[in-house]
């Protein structure tokens, strides 16, 4: 079995590592599962005194290890665009394929597993605690690159980004930077102005369409009580007439 160790808090480095089946049987391995903690002696003794914790893996067929499926074997699953096992470019938005992949319980046809370091042990383990892995880029977005310069809200960050060389055979060798995200330029405060003045003029159009209307509402209803008004004594007029010639005849 292969083993693919991480050290993120610390060096940042990652290393594979070949563990015998000899080494595997004096472990019973069905009792750890993705997320638990195991202890690196399990592995080999130059691994004593280490602590993992699990965080994925594959089978023998390349099937992945999936946490929350809490059996040691393969299983069905219907899966949606993006998850364990689907790739995002592979299906469409919304889609659910069904897909072949690993339970979260370790188990002998297992054939890689992916491990990060909890707890450093006594000894350092080559290639991975002892070397330090270099950071080739610097960090792209505005506030984290104030914030590594100690800079303030005015100052000019394309003068400070971090650049990388990049060199050709053949051709001059030039200096590479990303494009700054979240940085607000004057074009992007222009643009967000007249968003602003647009969402202004929209209010306060619907506001002097809403005034029109109930104006003309009020104006009807009003018109609709005169000639109800009307209407009556109209009727109560002729009434009186009637009753006048009735008392004449």
């Amino acid at each position: 079995m292969k083993l693919n160790i991480a050290d993120n808090k610390g060096t940042g480095m990652v290393k594979q590592f070949e563990i015998t089946d000899e080494q595997l049987r004096r472990v019973p391995l069905t009792d750890y599962q993705l997320g638990s903690e195991i202890d690196g002696g399990v592995f080999g003794d130059q691994f004593k005194g280490y602590i993992f914790r699990l965080r994925g893996g594959s089978d023998k067929d390349g099937f992945p290890m999936v946490p929350g499926v809490l059996v040691p074997s393969r299983v069905s699953l219907l899966v949606k665009r993006g998850a364990i096992g689907f790739n995002t470019f592979r299906g469409r938005n919304g889609e659910r394929r069904r897909k072949n992949v690993r339970g979260a319980i370790v188990a002998g046809d297992i054939a890689l597993l992916n491990v990060t370091i909890s707890k450093k042990g006594d000894n350092e383990i080559e290639g991975l605690t002892d070397t330090v892995a270099a950071k080739r880029l610097g960090p792209k977005r505005a506030g984290k690159i104030r914030k590594l310069f100690n800079l303030g809200r005015d100052a000019d960050l394309s003068k400070v980004v971090v650049r990388r060389r990049v060199t050709k055979e053949g051709k001059k060798d030039r200096l590479k930077s990303p494009k700054i995200q979240r940085l607000i330029t004057p074009k992007i405060k222009a643009r967000r102005a007249k968003k602003a003045t647009l969402m202004i003029a929209k209010v306060r159009k619907s506001a002097e369409e809403r005034r029109a209307y109930l104006k003309t509402v009020a104006a009807e209803r009003r018109s609709r009580r005169q000639r109800y008004h009307a209407k009556s004594h109209n009727k109560k007029v002729a009434l009186q007439n009637a009753e006048v010639k009735a008392m004449q005849h």
